[in-house]
């Protein structure tokens, strides 16, 4: 049977908020947005929901070891510390080599009379500062031989030989015996490293003087007051409100963050004269974990991370002045239930008002995107529609947004006005959700005009699903110059999916896709 116009005709928009709407842990069917982000605007009749492409980058910097896994990048006293392939650079210029077991490192910093940088990967971990350069820190049970020992570092005797301790601050010549060191010492006696943990995970937290790491067993470490080289033996106390153990440890205000299996406890500094400075605040406790360490990140001081319950249960959460809450859809979290934490990646990046925070599982192919401004998740991949691959950002002195390269050794810089990545095109890809026009009567659709930014070069290109995103017809060009895009004799459907894609090297901005459709009679 034919399909009879009816009159008169009706007018829609299309829903232009699109979001992972995923009904399963697959992410090849329903609606999602690919390489784009929502902002919504207010006129002075409507709230609108405008459709941008995603922020492009171009190689900004190289340092001169080539193309090198990207392990971390931090901004300290206005230089970029990169790491690439086990060698740490500052501006691209090489200042030594670091543990390149662990994947990407967390830094921080501390001050007094020689401020240096901390950067550690649950391995290894280094100060750095110009004058000493970098050096790693040692663990407890390091055995250092007398004439090495640091004045100000504290020892415990281990071998006597024919050194005098007491020459360099011990109480006595006798195995066991705790001391600081006032010289390198001499003979053939040693001492092992007292404080600093031999193990631990990732993350730091610099409060009040004190920089403060965790290990596996949830123990809390503390250092000298601004002394990043020397870690007080007894400046410890462990987060056993569960007995859970430690994945990463943060700061948020001036508090303390110890992300555990499957909890959060708050420490802050409660002053005490022994002991560890930090004290407990019970209430802010969370029944939510850590998944992996290298989920978590300080966005202005709100944290965000992937976490996960005693039971499983997977979300991306953030705590804003100590309050945890859910951040992820259950979309997202029906991916997230399967994701793979071999490999995780993440970083930060600011546009155009909008805070971006990027989730990616190497393994699971998958990079997601959480706009915390507009509380809306997209999916961002590269030009082949795999993971994004970058695993570190940061902010140089000059304000430009940089991101690091998981593999090419390079440091790229990223506006919102850069239409490619480097000079590859950037494929923007809206599923639409299934729209059927408020009725499962057919619907005769004439006319789709696209409302947008009018750019010389722009195209879109259309095609649309009838099965429940199953079969696609062929795409179809639009010109976006023109004052009208429009695609006419849209066919008829019942239920109907929408695929619209954008390459063009310009930039893109979708405000509305108006139909012109009718009802058919049979």
């Amino acid at each position: 049977m034919g399909v009879a116009r009816s009159t008169p005709l009706s007018y829609d928009r299309l829903p232009l908020v699109i979001e992972p709407d995923n009904r399963d842990t697959t992410t090849n069917k329903d609606a999602r947005l690919v390489n784009a982000y929502m902002e919504t605007v207010q006129t002075k009749t409507m709230t609108e929901v405008h459709i941008y492409k995603r922020p492009g980058f171009l190689a900004s910097s190289r340092p001169s070891g080539g193309n090198a896994a990207g392990q971390g990048m931090y901004n300290w006293l206005g230089n970029i510390y990169s790491i690439f392939g086990g060698q740490l650079y500052k501006n691209g210029v090489a200042k030594g080599a670091v543990d390149a077991t662990n994947g990407v490192y967390k830094f921080s910093s501390n001050l007094g009379a020689t401020p240096k940088l901390q950067l550690g990967n649950g391995v290894k971990a280094y100060n750095y500062d110009d004058a000493n350069g970098l050096v790693q820190i040692a663990a407890t049970g390091t055995v250092v031989n007398a004439g090495s020992f640091i004045i100000g570092s504290t020892y415990i005797i281990a071998f006597v030989g024919t050194t005098d301790f007491t020459l360099i601050g011990a109480a006595s010549n006798t195995i066991g015996v705790s001391f600081t060191a006032t010289g390198v010492g001499a003979g053939s006696g040693n001492a092992t490293v007292s404080g600093f943990p031999a193990t631990f995970v990732k993350g730091w937290a610099f409060l009040d003087q004190t920089t403060y790491v965790m290990d596996a067993k949830a123990n809390i470490d503390g250092s000298g007051l601004n002394d990043t080289v020397n870690w007080t033996p007894t400046n410890t106390l462990q987060a056993q409100i569960e007995p859970d153990g430690g994945v990463a440890l943060a700061k948020q205000l001036v508090n303390v963050i110890a992300l555990k299996q499957w909890t959060t406890e708050v420490f802050y500094d409660a002053g005490n004269a022994t002991g560890s400075p930090l004290g407990r605040i019970p209430g802010a406790k969370a029944n939510m974990g850590c998944l992996s360490a290298d989920s978590v990140q300080d966005i202005n001081g709100i944290l965000i991370w992937l976490a996960t319950t005693r039971s499983r249960q997977v979300s991306v959460v953030m705590m804003d002045n100590l309050k945890v809450q859910h951040v992820s859809t259950k979309p997202v979290e029906r991916l997230l239930s399967q994701i793979d934490v071999t490999t995780i990646f993440s970083w930060q990046l600011s546009i155009g008002q909008h805070l971006f925070y990027g989730l990616t599982s190497k393994v699971g192919n998958l990079t997601l995107v959480f706009d915390m401004t507009e509380r809306m998740w997209s999916q961002w991949t590269d030009s082949n529609g795999n993971y994004f691959p970058i695993v570190a950002s940061a902010v140089d002195a000059s304000g430009n947004h940089l991101f690091q390269h998981e593999t090419d050794g390079r440091i790229y810089s990223t506006l919102q006005s850069m239409t490619n990545d480097d000079g590859v095109a950037i494929t923007v890809d809206i599923y639409t959700p299934n729209y059927d026009g408020g009725t499962r009567l057919e619907n005769v659709l004439y006319q789709m005009e696209f409302i947008g930014d009018q750019v010389a070069g722009s195209t879109i290109m259309v095609r649309w699903s009838d099965d429940d995103y199953k079969t696609w017809n062929g795409f179809k060009p639009v010109d976006l110059s023109l004052k009208h895009p429009i695609i006419s004799d849209c066919g008829s459907f019942h239920v109907r999916a929408h695929h619209f894609r954008h390459t063009s090297n310009t930039t893109f901005r979708l405000q509305a896709v108006e139909l012109q459709q009718g009802i058919g009679t049979l």
